[in-house]
């Protein structure tokens, strides 16, 4: 799922939020920290973009592949998935 920037800003600002209600939490420069969120979860949308392209690649390079939405192509999803991820980040 796509992330869109104003998906993205709104959780970042949650999570100061969140951090400035944590007892023992003193957030010195928020912007700082909301402008390093932001960018951490822009990585991650990222990433998670191009893990889904290449498994929807994969399954369509299949000889008969499944109808998407389809109960099969949802479980050949996942582990397609699952094998991206170990391959990329060697688990």
């Amino acid at each position: 799922m796509r992330m869109s920037r104003e998906r993205i800003f709104h959780l970042a600002d949650q999570i100061i939020q969140q951090l400035h209600t944590n007892a023992g939490v003193v957030v010195k420069a928020p912007e700082d920290i909301r402008t390093e969120i932001v960018r951490v979860l822009s990585e991650e949308a990222k990433l998670e973009e191009s893990i889904d392209g290449e498994v929807r690649k994969i399954l369509a390079s299949y000889a008969r592949p499944a109808p998407e939405g389809s109960h099969e192509w949802e479980v050949l999803y996942q582990k397609t998935r699952e094998d991206v991820y170990r391959r990329r980040f060697r688990l």
